[in-house]
């Protein structure tokens, strides 16, 4: 599709819309259209896009997605995200995005993108593309990083949309973990991971770090160690159903948001259940690693031998990360502080202190 057969650019824009747009006019023409008046809009699959909208209000994803048509191949459907966040990321995917800025939106960046779109070359360049994110490649740790995000970001996108996980692409992300873990150690693959995510992201490769130190230290078979890997990879699989502003709401959540996140469990347990190719193992882990060995954890107030050794150990690498993490609404305990916090935890009867003592010296 060239420019002449492009017309004009429709700008779907929410209040966060930006207001780069005019500075696009020598190039096409812009359309702004707020996000509520796309139904009354008659748009042809092949007709370039902007959508620049909050797409972590799910509702709001969903009603773009109801009412915009499926993009062509060589239509640019260019989609502005809230960086590092998993779930504007993933709803980008899922409305088909040929290209995702993150804002600020740079407006350069954003004439180039639609220069290439719209030429003649258009159908040759890759359909998801994210110049403005960074790759960690070049970090310690990075490619092994970047293939986690790469596995996260679609097992996140593919339980939205219904579709396939890809166990081959966990696959890959678990061993060069494993391997990176081995040659760099956890304190120098962590440094890169919180260097360049944030956020949910961060938090699933914190909790794998972890895991995967724990069964390298501990003498776990590579199997037993990838398994584990892949657990903690998924274990928060079932947020990508979880609004954004509840995940990471600063203050106190009510009764009813507490009970939406704590659904995560049983989401992602009922997603990967479906694939028919997850362990029981890893649904087991999924499912329960915020069971506690007293009975007083949720989804299903599992205690003692009914937890298994598996859960076990995620639920303390998960309590652990997210001790350590930086959040909006919270600092960071050192390290020293969030293993005497599990070792409190430890002697009330919720973990057991074995494991946390192992955690310690990984």
């Amino acid at each position: 599709m060239g420019l002449g057969q492009a017309r004009r650019l429709r700008a779907i824009v929410d209040s966060k819309g930006r207001d780069c747009y005019p500075e696009l006019a020598d190039l096409i023409p812009v359309d702004v259209v707020k996000w509520r008046d796309v139904p009354h809009q008659s748009i042809a699959s092949h007709e370039p896009l902007l959508i620049d909208a909050d797409l972590r209000e799910i509702a709001k994803a969903d009603f773009l997605r109801a009412y915009l048509p499926d993009r062509t191949k060589t239509a640019a459907r260019i989609v502005v995200v809230d960086k590092d966040s998993p779930a504007s990321l993933m709803q980008a995917n899922v409305l088909g995005a040929s290209d995702v800025f993150s804002r600020p939106l740079d407006a350069d960046a954003l004439r180039l993108c639609l220069s290439r779109r719209l030429s003649a070359q258009a159908a040759s360049l890759p359909m998801w593309r994210r110049p403005t994110f960074r790759s960690a490649a070049a970090a310690p740790g990075g490619v092994s990083i970047d293939a986690a995000a790469a596995a996260l970001d679609q097992s996140f996108g593919a339980l939205i949309r219904g579709g396939a996980i890809d166990s081959a692409a966990l696959d890959v992300a678990g061993n060069e973990i494993i391997d990176a873990i081995a040659d760099i150690g956890l304190a120098n693959w962590l440094s890169t991971v919180r260097t360049y995510h944030e956020g949910t992201f961060q938090h699933c490769m914190l909790v794998t770090g972890l895991a995967t130190s724990f069964g390298h230290r501990t003498g776990m078979r590579r199997d037993d160690v990838r398994m584990l890997t892949t657990a903690a990879l998924l274990h928060d699989v079932g947020k990508a159903r979880i609004p954004i502003e509840i995940l990471d709401k600063p203050g106190q959540l009510s009764q009813a948001e507490f009970q939406l996140i704590k659904s995560h469990t049983v989401i992602g347990y009922e997603y990967l259940l479906a694939q028919n190719d997850i362990s029981p193992s890893i649904l087991s882990a999924v499912r329960h690693h915020h069971e506690y060995l007293d009975g007083s954890g949720y989804p299903d107030g599992l205690s003692g031998a009914e937890i298994d050794d598996v859960t076990r150990i995620l639920t303390i690498c998960d309590i652990y990360g997210a001790l350590v993490e930086e959040r909006a609404y919270k600092k960071p305990k050192a390290p020293a502080e969030a293993i005497e916090i599990l070792m409190d935890m430890a002697r009330n009867g919720k973990v057991e202190a074995s494991l946390v003592q192992a955690l310690a010296r990984a």
